[in-house]
């Protein structure tokens, strides 16, 4: 008696971590390109406000498409865990810098995103995450103020004001 049906083909294990994560960085490409929506775009010659976010949204969303296509494809590791504490970390930094630019200027809020990120990373000692905050304060003074002429306080308003 023979067996008419086929062998069963070895199935290739799904890269979860990179489609979860492909997916989720083409979902924030889609949501950022639907709020820039009514900013002017412009041309690369003349840009309007709405051009370099539309730029970095797209560029984000085809590098979340091609990390969840390699993710299908490929063979990695199953997704365990999320980071929670890490992600809400992270994600606590970018939104602590959007509150505070204005408020307490750009030395203090990027000063605040090394250290709330800097806590993310479990290696990370304290004298790495003041030598990272030092250089990247003085590395915005230098390209925004400097370099840019950014129209945005360096130092707090109320140390200005004299």
């Amino acid at each position: 008696m023979q067996n008419d049906q086929p062998a069963p083909s070895p199935r290739r294990p799904l890269g979860a971590k990179d489609v979860t994560a492909g997916v989720f960085l083409v979902a924030v490409a889609l949501a950022g390109l639907y709020y820039n929506q009514d900013y002017e775009i412009g041309l690369a010659a003349q840009m309007g406000a709405g051009y370099m976010p539309m730029l970095v949204f797209g560029l984000l969303g085809l590098l979340g498409a091609a990390v969840a296509i390699l993710g299908i494809k490929g063979e990695h590791d199953p997704l365990e865990s999320w980071a929670w504490r890490e992600m809400v970390l992270i994600l606590g930094a970018m939104a602590a810098f959007g509150v505070l630019i204005e408020r307490v200027g750009m030395a203090v809020s990027v000063a605040v995103v090394v250290v709330i990120s800097g806590l993310a990373d479990r290696q990370q000692t304290i004298r790495g995450i003041a030598g990272l905050t030092v250089a990247l304060v003085a590395i915005c003074w230098a390209v925004f103020t400097l370099g840019l002429g950014l129209n945005v306080s360096f130092l707090p308003p109320a140390l200005t004001q004299f």
